[in-house]
């Protein structure tokens, strides 16, 4: 019998979105769909292809951002983390509903300069707004 862990996944990974096969691959499950705790700020990573944003644990935060929460067999969970590239890396996601999941976080310096997007919601919200610009 497998044990699982839940991945809390905010950009790229997202059902529909070109790194999501990644998750697929390792026989995750979709959760659903839900926002972080008020306290976290979204950003657009420069110079990742394909585009994928950042997220940044800030307590003055206002911001909830949009995630979906999957289900990974965690013996698969360590292949799933040697995809993922720097500035991006795999901390504990807090949610709007008190519970905690592993999730992707982002180094603090790759988002110095880059642009601020945690208005918008979360990824699907910016790329959205993108499309319509």
């Amino acid at each position: 019998m497998s044990q699982f862990i839940e991945v809390g996944v905010c950009g790229a990974h997202m059902q529909g979105l070109p790194l999501n096969h990644q998750l697929v691959a390792l026989q995750a499950m979709y959760v659903k769909t839900c926002k972080t705790a008020v306290g976290y700020r979204l950003f657009d990573v420069p110079e990742k292809v394909p585009p994928r944003p950042g997220l940044v644990k800030d307590r003055t935060s206002p911001y909830a951002i949009e995630l979906e929460v999957w289900q990974m067999p965690l013996e698969n969970f360590g292949a799933f983390m040697v995809q993922i590239a720097s500035p991006l890396g795999i901390g504990t996601l807090e949610l709007d509903d008190g519970n905690s999941v592993k999730g992707f976080i982002c180094e603090c310096d790759a988002v110095k300069n880059a642009k601020e997007i945690s208005e918008f919601g979360g990824w699907r919200g910016y790329i959205a707004h993108a499309k319509d610009v």
